[in-house]
């Protein structure tokens, strides 16, 4: 064999074996581009940055990239009303479309929410991108709502056919272990007793990257963020860094795991 066959022999060969979407000399990044539609229970401590922190500490080959629509108390059927909501998603480009419906509205009104949530699903199909239903949890006062919460969102997902993030059933099984003294707070919670604080924020960041990627966010760094300001439709805020104790970022990302384990199987 000539030196130049060789030559030839071995380019093909390396062109055939390199891995899909490697280009000779350099690998093309394809991010995970998630849009979020959804209210004050994502911007508080900008939950989507919190999930990039989480996939870039744990070198994801597909980063993460968010984009968002938010209005404080907003349902989705004020979404809809809006239109804000469907542009961004018949804009299409997305891999992934997360849907967060008002913290009540499972509660009072599950028919409107299921009514609604179909109206947006379809319009995610039609992009051809992968629906997530953010599942919220119940309010401090009132941790017994989470059956209906839960209820609501399952069937959201089973009429739908899309995914739940089972953020609602984590906050809860933390709850139910938690001792909190008169007067205080659960460390999930700020003092309105209604939004997540860091460590909740941190929690519910942890069911979602071990939703979108799969895998376990067990020993990843325990970085949360801080705001309560509501960010302009459009990119995640940045919020500054925050660090939460070790201690508890071990305890939220194992039960964040074993949650999305435990009742993932359900899923449709």
């Amino acid at each position: 064999m000539s030196n130049r066959t060789r030559a030839l022999f071995l380019g093909l060969t390396l062109a055939l074996t390199a891995p899909f979407g490697v280009s000779m000399g350099a690998q093309e990044v394809t991010p995970l581009r998630v849009l979020f539609v959804g209210n004050s229970y994502i911007y508080y401590n900008d939950l989507p940055s919190v999930i990039g922190d989480l996939a870039t500490a744990a070198h994801e080959s597909r980063p993460f990239v968010a984009e968002q629509v938010l209005v404080g108390a907003a349902t989705l059927e004020r979404h809809l009303a809006l239109g804000d909501a469907m542009t961004a998603i018949r804009r299409g480009g997305w891999d992934v479309v997360v849907l967060q419906e008002q913290s009540t509205r499972p509660i009072n009104n599950p028919a409107l929410m299921l009514r609604d949530a179909r109206t947006l699903a379809d319009a995610v199909k039609k992009i051809g991108a992968k629906l997530v239903w953010y599942e919220t949890w119940a309010k401090e006062i009132d941790p017994s709502t989470q059956d209906s919460l839960t209820r609501g969102y399952h069937r959201a997902a089973a009429a739908t056919g899309g995914k739940v993030a089972h953020v609602g059933e984590a906050w809860a099984a933390f709850r139910a272990a938690e001792t909190v003294p008169t007067g205080t707070h659960s460390a999930l919670f700020v003092a309105d007793g209604s939004h997540p604080s860091e460590a909740g924020t941190y929690l519910a960041a942890s069911v979602f990257y071990a939703t979108l990627y799969g895998k376990s966010p067990i020993g990843l760094p325990a970085t949360s963020r801080t705001t309560h300001e509501q960010p302009p439709h459009g990119p995640p805020a940045g919020a500054p860094k925050v660090e939460i104790s070790k201690e508890m970022a071990a305890r939220l990302q194992a039960l964040a795991w074993s949650t999305t384990n435990a009742v993932g199987s359900t899923d449709r």
